[in-house]
């Protein structure tokens, strides 16, 4: 793992642990992951409840404070708790009606649909839509926003002619792709590409023998490395924490641009 040990004069924890994530071993991005999504909550949590919340060790939470340069978990949460009190006093460009700000928004988001385009390989769009047409059933799973990317990309292969359906609930997850085989595919989303339960889903899938697919901003990642094939999506300079869903988009462009491939008629627009 690289040296990333973080400077106080850095743009904040959050932003730190974010960025962070790709180069952090798989139990401590659990902990990042957590933190990063659940901020608000965790300022209130004790050592001991974070690592029950995020499956991850104490030790494992201690060496993340660390290395975003605090002494522990007190004096992570400390600064943290500062962190949420200034954003909360500073103009959100998700909370403002200002045009500026809305015009930024817009162009983010839209230069996160550019970038996914120019990350995008066909070939590797081809192989996936060469092998979905040829399985059973397609299930996909993801965690809190991926969740509502998973059912995005189902309802667009199910209207392309495919028998595919998107998994919210973890257990329900665990046993369906328990239950898969060579005539399954199996696609995960995750943006960090280390969610634990993303990761375990996919995992299992893979070992049942189905095809698997891996969504995911990193391409090393954990995720990635458990997938026969990656479909990128670009990173947001957008924060992914605080419950937006700008990471929608991106996956909407690859979920018909996958379609598209799978049945050319599809992109009618009805």
């Amino acid at each position: 793992m690289a040296n990333v040990k973080a400077k106080r004069n850095d743009p904040g924890a959050l932003a730190y642990l974010e960025a962070s994530i790709p180069d952090l071993p798989t139990a401590t991005a659990r902990a990042a992951i957590y933190i990063v999504e659940n901020a608000d909550k965790v300022v209130r949590f004790s050592l001991k409840d974070l690592s029950k919340f995020s499956k991850a060790g104490e030790a494992s939470i201690v060496r993340l404070c660390q290395l975003a340069g605090f002494s522990g978990f007190s004096d992570f949460k400390l600064a943290l708790a500062a962190e949420l009190a200034v954003r909360q006093r500073q103009p959100d460009i998700h909370n403002t009606g200002d045009g500026d700000s809305l015009s930024k928004l817009g162009h983010e988001l839209a230069r996160s649909i550019v970038a996914t385009v120019e990350l995008t390989e066909q070939s590797v769009l081809q192989k996936i839509a060469s092998r979905l047409v040829l399985v059973n059933r397609i299930d996909l799973f993801g965690s809190g926003v991926s969740g509502i990317i998973a059912e995005l990309f189902s309802y667009r292969l199910l209207r392309a002619g495919l028998n595919a359906h998107a998994i919210r609930d973890i257990t329900l997850a665990h046993e369906v792709a328990n239950g898969l085989g060579p005539t399954s595919a199996a696609i995960a989303i995750s943006e960090s590409g280390v969610t634990a339960n993303t990761l375990d889903f996919l995992r299992v899938a893979r070992s049942a023998g189905a095809f698997t697919v891996a969504v995911t901003c990193q391409a090393r990642s954990p995720l990635a490395k458990h997938a026969d094939a990656v479909l990128l999506m670009a990173k947001l300079n957008i924060p992914a924490y605080g419950g937006f869903i700008n990471s929608v988009p991106r996956a909407v462009y690859l979920a018909e641009a996958l379609a598209a491939l799978i049945s050319p008629q599809s992109d009618i627009v009805e």
